[in-house]
């Protein structure tokens, strides 16, 4: 198989798993993940659609990606932005079959950590086929380099500020948007070991 062909197939597994993640987290209403929380807040203080705001998130955080770390930012990256809000509305679908808003705590938690093995596997993905990852991470790779640390710890700290800067202007946190700020850069790291990427 050719690494273009490998490459397209981890990039639609990659939308669909992040698109899952989505849906979970929405289906629960336990509080959304890092980047949502953010977009909500946008939603909330600039009085526009979830889908207007969720197109500022990506532009801003493109130009940032591009002005700082452009060499990780390839066609994947840009199709991956395109596509992915396709695929959480797909899930958000399907899954409102399951009426997971009533579901038990700990079974809305464990729907939450799956959510959360989602955007772990799907940004290790993006990463590891080298043809352009998520801003988010591109970003955090740039930084990690520049102040030689472990990208983990910048991962996190991003998504620490993401849910603070998210609530601020409006967004709704929650128990599932501790767990992600806690996890989403421990889940990624996991899956890069897991697939053998040296970073």
């Amino acid at each position: 198989m050719s690494k273009t062909i490998k490459t397209i197939l981890g990039l639609f597994v990659a939308i669909n798993l992040t698109g899952l993640g989505v849906a979970l987290f929405v289906g629960v209403n336990l509080g959304s993940d890092t980047i949502t929380v953010l977009v909500d807040g946008i939603h909330q203080t600039f009085d526009m659609s979830y889908g207007a705001a969720s197109r500022v998130y990506n532009i801003i955080m493109l130009m940032i990606a591009l002005a700082v770390a452009r060499k990780s930012i390839g066609w994947t990256t840009v199709v991956y932005a395109l596509s992915v809000g396709f695929s959480m509305d797909f899930f958000n679908e399907v899954l409102s079959i399951f009426a997971m808003n009533d579901f038990s705590l700990i079974a809305k938690v464990l729907c939450i950590i799956l959510g959360q093995l989602c955007f772990g596997m799907a940004y290790a993905l993006l990463i590891i086929f080298r043809k352009g990852m998520n801003q988010a991470d591109a970003i955090s790779y740039y930084i990690a380099d520049k102040i030689h640390t472990k990208y983990v710890y910048v991962r996190t700290t991003m998504d620490i500020m993401m849910i603070v800067v998210g609530y601020l202007l409006g967004g709704i946190v929650g128990i599932g948007s501790i767990i992600a700020m806690c996890t989403t850069g421990i889940f990624v790291n996991m899956f890069l070991k897991i697939m053998h990427y040296e970073q």
